[in-house]
Parts: C-alpha cells; sequence; structure tokens
C-alpha cells in the first residue's frame, strides 16, 4: 500500500469515529477508539451465535450425509 492509500483508509477510520488522530512535531500518530469497536463487538455477538449455530447443524448434516453415502457405497 502506497503512504496515500494508508493516509486515506486512516481518514476514513477517523471520520467513522474509529481513530483519532494527534500531532508530534512533523507526525501525525493516530490512535484506535476501543469504545466504538466494542460496541460493534457486542452488536456482532447476536450473528456470532446465529451463525455458530447454523454452520455447527450444517456439520452434524454433512457428518450424516457423508456417513449415509459410505454405507450405500458398501452394500
Amino acid at each position: 500500500m502506497t503512504p496515500r492509500a494508508v493516509s486515506n483508509h486512516i481518514s476514513v477510520l477517523e471520520a467513522a469515529g474509529l481513530v483519532t488522530k494527534g500531532r508530534d512535531a512533523q507526525r501525525r500518530p493516530s490512535r484506535i477508539r476501543l469504545e466504538p469497536l466494542a460496541q460493534v463487538d457486542g452488536w456482532l455477538e447476536t450473528y456470532r451465535a446465529l451463525w455458530s449455530k447454523r454452520f455447527d447443524h450444517l456439520e452434524r448434516r454433512l457428518a450424516e450425509q457423508q456417513k449415509a453415502g459410505s454405507r450405500n457405497q458398501d452394500e
């Protein structure tokens, strides 16, 4: 990534309130703001649980189908 691309990405994150920019002589250090990310993490937790259950169910179904397929080949 070019320095300009990094700067653009940081500007987008700053506009979203996810980072803050400081000033240190010629440098412009950025800091991640954890509070908004914690809010996003809390919102996503519901979906994590939902998808985890769905993937567990899919894994069981695929295992059952694989077992049934191997039994049919043995016969």
